[in-house]
């Protein structure tokens, strides 16, 4: 597929809302609560006049600190403030900064490894679908059961080692901790305090729930790999933007998506697909990765329906021709017209490609506004028909329109010491400096015009963009 679409810039609050999600500041995450939880095990089982102990909890409120920022940060870049306190009041809970007289609240760190679980999840789902599938719920199991086992052997060490010889040591209290959430009954003594039967009853009941959950959890994924459910989820719909929306689904939707998250400029943003299913396209698109892929079931060419996926801060609107139901031809165009009247009049700014399966539509959506059109039968007939004339051609055209192998097509501005320098000498520089090839100029005066191959003697103007094929996106710098 063609790199000819660019997105819209992105405001402030979503380039700070897309590195917060990206993956490396997530695995970055994933390490400091880990770090964390260390550090409050290394801390508890130190004694305040040991050497090192201010170091370690300077270490821990340098640790929290961080965490306050990130929260912070994600609270501000968050639209609904409302939502954001309900998937992370644990967290704020966790980082809370409770006086140390207080030792027990220290337990309240190891909340956030129910955040790390989260993150990793998320994280499996990106590098395998399957992967997600398989470890997502064991990877949530086990951190709650490790927020359970370890509250508990802290909680008895800290209330229990100073008058219980049965629980003097964080060994002891782990092991006695594990065993009492796999048997659910006390091994080699008891708590003596009421907090410490208290936590022993949190553990007892943990341990009669665990086959429960083990079973259901072996249920749910059997069941889960028989209906091969790939990924596709719901997500909080409000806070997607610069986004790419695509309605209508046909069996060309498989490679487009495929072109799209595979395409390293734009695999980032997330893809909503939205057509009136029967049943979600999930077997055709398992082998890829569904991290960013999301679907929604409706009628895209109601206003309520395009306002729910929130078309108005969509970067790309891609309107393929609809068979999710039984429709004529003629009723499939009409709907793909009216799609595109109504998106362009909601976000004028979004680019849009439309497929058509007639090409006298091909007026309305000229007249709507909509950026590019395509009839895939018309473009086939002259791929085979120019394969059949140059016998040949039809590789290099197959490669210029796949970001998987060889070189893409790239859209470029103009550069300002370039303007006004002939055509020829433009292409010379690009070629020689970034192994690039101009094929086209796109005049975007009065309107947009597509010159392929300019005379050599036309001069580069300030609007003009220029098309040119690569393998990579080219850098170009002023001179």
């Amino acid at each position: 597929m063609s790199n000819l679409l660019q997105p819209s810039p992105l405001s402030l609050k979503a380039r700070v809302n897309r590195f917060l999600h990206a993956p490396g500041t997530e695995l970055v995450l994933i390490i400091l609560i880990l770090l964390s939880v260390i550090l409050v095990f290394v801390e508890v089982g130190s004694t305040p006049d040991s050497l090192g102990y201010m170091r370690l909890r300077h270490l821990q409120t340098g640790l929290t600190a961080i965490f306050w920022l990130e929260l912070g940060t994600r609270y501000w870049a968050a639209r609904n403030k409302a939502r954001f306190f309900r998937h992370y009041w644990f967290d704020l809970l966790a980082v809370f900064p409770f006086p140390y007289r207080f030792p027990v609240l220290r337990l309240l760190r190891l909340l956030r490894l129910l955040r790390a679980s989260i993150l990793v999840n998320h994280n499996l789902a990106r590098f395998s679908s399957s992967l997600a599938i398989g470890l997502g719920a064991q990877v949530g199991l086990l951190a709650t059961l490790g927020v359970i086992v370890l509250s508990g052997a802290l909680g008895l060490y800290l209330i229990e080692s100073s008058q219980n010889p049965d629980l003097d040591s964080l060994g002891k209290t782990i092991w006695w901790s594990l065993f009492m959430l796999v048997g659910a009954e006390p091994i080699g003594g008891e708590p003596e305090t009421a907090v410490g039967k208290a936590l022993t009853l949190m553990l007892m009941l943990g341990g009669l729930t665990l086959f429960a959950v083990v079973t259901g959890l072996v249920s749910a994924t059997m069941v889960q790999r028989l209906r091969s459910a790939v990924g596709f989820h719901m997500i909080e719909l409000d806070e997607l933007t610069g986004h790419t929306v695509i309605c209508g689904w046909n069996r060309n939707g498989v490679h487009v998506v495929e072109e799209l998250l595979m395409d390293p400029e734009i695999e980032d943003n997330v893809i909503v697909i939205v057509a009136e299913f029967t049943e979600t396209p999930e077997k055709a698109l398992q082998h890829l990765n569904l991290s960013q892929l999301y679907c929604y079931t409706g009628d895209y060419t109601r206003i309520d329906v395009l306002e729910t996926i929130r078309i108005i801060h969509a970067s790309r609107a891609i309107l393929l021709a609809d068979s999710s139901r039984p429709r004529s031809d003629q009723d499939i165009d009409a709907r793909t017209v009216l799609a595109a009247l109504t998106i362009e009049k909601l976000n004028p700014a979004v680019y849009t490609c439309a497929q058509l399966l007639d090409r006298q539509n091909d007026v309305q959506l000229k007249v709507a506004g909509v950026d590019d059109v395509i009839v895939s039968d018309e473009i086939a007939s002259h791929m085979i028909a120019s394969s059949a004339r140059t016998q040949g051609s039809v590789d290099v055209l197959a490669e210029l329109l796949t970001v998987q192998v060889g070189n893409q097509i790239y859209k470029l501005p103009v550069p300002a010491s370039w303007v006004d320098l002939p055509f020829w000498q433009a292409v010379d520089r690009l070629k020689q400096r970034q192994d690039a090839l101009i094929i086209a100029l796109e005049i975007g005066h009065p309107k947009r015009h597509t010159l392929v191959n300019p005379p050599a003697s036309y001069r580069l103007a300030h609007k003009d963009q220029m098309v040119v094929i690569a393998r990579k996106t080219p850098k170009i710098r002023e001179d």
